[in-house]
């Protein structure tokens, strides 16, 4: 096909002379409503607005994220730009606070006197703050529900922590909420639901880049439409002219689909535009490249450090991102410089997966990428590139197994190729999205129905929502808090809970075991597969997708011991950077073992359709003639909770599994 060209025309936001917040902004700080959804293009500044309501307020922020990496790049920004207004740094550092495991694991080394869970309590009470001034938590959705579904009985006069700790701060805000999962809105639900009926001060944002409809499973979840604002920011396209007195967010940004074989191609087509991007003298002077595969960034980097160094780029101005290169701290690995402690603001060249559409700021005149994995991962990846008033350039490159992996892909390229050549920013947006929207059009009635496969977002995320709220009751550690959760209790997790105590109370260890197992999967909110570390000859460490290392010859057969956290680490003879080329040669699939309530059991399955086996086999076993009344009900509880949630409970020998868990 032929190659598809329009522009993105340059577009701003209306601005306030006296506070610098757009229309937006001003909202995020001041609606009363006690949910919110704001969408407004990458750039807009939606953290922006929180972080000056925590500076010039004194508000009490928690900034959830959806990344290790992004909750660090924040944090580190916002301690840089209060020290730059002249904060000291100790109080900057007070200001602003890191959740995340990383984070947890340095304090914990640094000071091992004291807790992890009684430094946060006392940071998200406030107390670390008494002289003066707001401050904003910076988290990770898995540390906030560490902290909820963890809480301790106390002998020192503490009450243990609680969802009212959060619901007494300013704002919670879960940030790029298009990342969210079905089973992630189980803490966004809880939260919001209690919000709501004003039990606290928070008011609940949802952000993102990419309008997609929350409203949907939060009404389902119980919570009244008219609770929920839904806002968007003022956009305007025009030059500088037409524009004065607004905040540029884009210049032009002129947009290339085009087929090809791989991104190594794409450089030799696109040369000159690569080495004149990087003779920019201004913030567009970086070069950018993203794949959708880390195994094919990892495959590719020897040629890419040939390419680049060919122009006279060295392994010092080119910087790799991505889960394998993020895993260690600093260092060069003789192709890139890698690590998370990196600024990549610093660098000529960025070559990356989809880390980079979250987290990192970089300054790009021109992106050279991969499609991505959906419609939303397109949008954001474009968004990064000709930030402020510069111009940029995209260059998407498309091969034939992207176009026949991805429907959206298709009926994309077939709609852009219809429009004029130039396409405002929420026309493009609205245009790339279409696809998406169709995993939230669900009916009302749907969303009651407690019978039936539930594959679309809203149906799912409720009965997980149910799911979180059932653990949260089972986690609170005083009678107050159980009671007032019980009294507020929505229907879905009513129905959950009434499951759950089923299994419970059966007669059956392995339904309670079961049942454990199941709450253990709120602490969980997206899939994350376990890691391998890679451990070279001279002690360097990288760790790897275990996908990786379970398709690759050289790793399966190498010799291995035991690390921390029961992680797999593989000695190496040669280089860590040898390796990588090979990594992934052969297909493989995982499998995990699956709980069945009824007796003392477990399964494999495939983990890619872990759900529809798992229920399959529950359907075989209901009919054999020897079960007891007790085992049938355990199977029907546990069959019910499955469908409703698409979670199945895993288990690794007598134990659940700390990582190993799925919603399907």
């Amino acid at each position: 096909m032929e190659p598809i060209e329009f522009v993105i025309p340059r577009h701003a936001v209306p601005s306030d002379p006296h506070s610098g917040l757009s229309p937006l902004q001003e909202r995020m700080l001041n609606e009363a409503a006690p949910i919110r959804i704001f969408s407004a293009p990458t750039g807009a500044g939606k953290s922006y607005a929180y972080q000056k309501g925590m500076r010039e307020r004194d508000e009490r922020v928690l900034f959830i994220v959806p990344t290790r990496r992004l909750a660090q790049n924040l944090a580190q920004g916002l301690v840089s730009d209060l020290m730059h207004d002249g904060v000291p740094e100790k109080k900057a550092l007070k200001q602003v606070l890191l959740w995340t495991s990383d984070e947890r694991q340095r304090q914990e080394a640094e000071e091992p006197q004291i807790r992890s869970r009684d430094r946060r309590i006392a940071q998200v009470r406030a107390e670390a703050t008494r002289s003066g001034g707001g401050f904003m938590v910076v988290a990770t959705p898995e540390s906030v529900a560490w902290y909820l579904l963890n809480a301790h009985l106390r002998t020192d006069g503490i009450d243990p922590e609680n969802l009212l700790d959060l619901l007494r701060l300013s704002h919670v805000v879960f940030d790029e909420f298009h990342t969210i999962e079905a089973r992630g809105m189980g803490m966004a639900c809880a939260l919001a639901t209690f919000a709501w009926q004003a039990l606290g001060t928070a008011r609940i944002s949802f952000l993102s880049a990419t309008p997609i409809d929350l409203k949907t499973t939060l009404v389902g979840f119980g919570i009244p439409a008219e609770q929920i604002l839904i806002a968007a920011e003022t956009v305007v396209t025009g030059s500088a002219l037409e524009t004065a007195d607004m905040r540029a967010i884009h210049g032009d940004v002129s947009i290339r689909m085009e087929d090809g074989e791989g991104l190594i191609s794409a450089l030799d087509i696109h040369r000159t535009q690569i080495i004149d991007t990087l003779a920019r003298t201004d913030d567009g002077r970086q070069v950018v490249l993203v794949y959708d595969s880390v195994k094919q960034l990892l495959a590719d980097k020897h040629a890419l450090a040939t390419w680049f160094g060919n122009i006279g780029v060295g392994p010092a101005e080119r910087l790799a991102v991505n889960s394998v290169d993020d895993s260690v701290e600093h260092e060069l690995d003789e192709l890139f410089t890698i690590g998370r402690q990196t600024d990549p603001r610093q660098f000529k060249v960025l070559v990356a997966t989809s880390s980079i559409e979250m987290g990192v700021s970089f300054k790009a005149g021109l992106i050279l990428m991969e499609s991505g994995h959906d419609a939303c991962s397109f949008v954001q990846r474009i968004g990064r590139v000709a930030r402020g008033d510069l111009p940029g350039a995209v260059i998407v490159h498309v091969t034939r197994a992207q176009l026949d992996r991805h429907a959206w892909l298709r009926q994309l390229r077939l709609d852009l190729a219809q429009q004029a050549p130039r396409i405002p920013i929420d026309r493009f947006i609205d245009l790339v999205l279409k696809a998406v929207r169709t995993r939230f059009d669900v009916s009302a009635d749907e969303l009651i129905q407690d019978q039936g496969d539930f594959r679309r977002m809203p149906q799912s995320a409720i009965w997980c929502a149910g799911l979180f709220w059932a653990a949260l009751q089972r986690s609170a550690r005083y009678k107050g808090m159980r009671d007032t959760l019980r009294n507020f209790q929505p229907r879905h997790a009513a129905v959950v809970d009434a499951l759950l105590r089923k299994l419970e109370h059966c007669g059956l260890d392995a339904a309670r075991t079961w049942a454990r197992a199941f709450l253990e999967e709120a602490k969980r909110l997206r899939m994350i597969l376990p890691k391998v570390w890679l451990v070279d000859s001279l002690g360097k460490r990288k760790a790897i997708p275990w996908h990786l290392y379970a398709s690759t010859e050289a790793l399966i057969t190498a010799p291995t011991r035991p690390g921390k956290n029961d992680q797999i680490e593989v000695l190496l003879s040669g280089s860590i950077v040898e390796i990588e080329c090979a990594l992934g040669g052969r297909w493989v699939r995982r499998h995990e073992e699956a709980l069945f309530p009824h007796a003392g059991w477990t399964k494999s399955f495939e983990l890619d359709a872990i759900r529809e086996a798992w229920l399959r086999t529950v359907k075989s076993e209901k009919r054999d003639p020897g079960l007891s009344d007790q085992q049938l009900t355990a199977l029907e509880a546990a069959e019910k909770l499955v469908r409703l949630s698409g979670i199945v409970p895993m288990s690794t020998g007598e134990m659940v599994a700390n990582d190993a868990s799925l919603i399907c």
